[in-house]
């Protein structure tokens, strides 16, 4: 429970931002002006710098929260590359293949590997 309190604002801006891409996927056909599309946009792009701005300021007390940390990103890391990897393959097949879906995983791939090098040089 101490966790949940603890990083509330987190679990709000990540609610903030699923809501915002629902919102956006429109899966019940609501009537979305323009209006609501920016507003929406708007939402998710306060959340997302938000949210980075809690990952980017996140501390460890010791090396047990530390390593959670890491597994966390690793994980996360390797959902998003794993989705973007199925929506590539699904829109190749579907001959729809956008091209950021490719970008997205090409700057995950290259900042990993550019991260690791830096600090194995540093």
């Amino acid at each position: 429970m101490k966790t949940i309190k603890k990083h509330s604002s987190e679990w709000l801006l990540a609610a903030a931002i699923l809501i915002s891409l629902v919102l956006l996927i429109n899966p019940f056909d609501i009537i979305m002006t323009d209006a609501y599309i920016m507003t929406s946009l708007m939402l998710l792009g306060l959340a997302v710098i938000a949210f980075g701005v809690f990952v980017w300021r996140e501390t460890f007390r010791d090396e047990r929260e530390q390593l959670h940390g890491l597994q966390a990103g690793r994980l996360s890391y390797l959902a998003g590359g794993g989705t973007l990897v199925v929506a590539i393959i699904v829109q190749t097949l579907m001959h729809t293949l956008d091209v950021w879906l490719v970008i997205a995983l090409a700057v995950m791939v290259t900042t990993k590997l550019a991260v690791r090098a830096w600090n194995y040089h540093r």
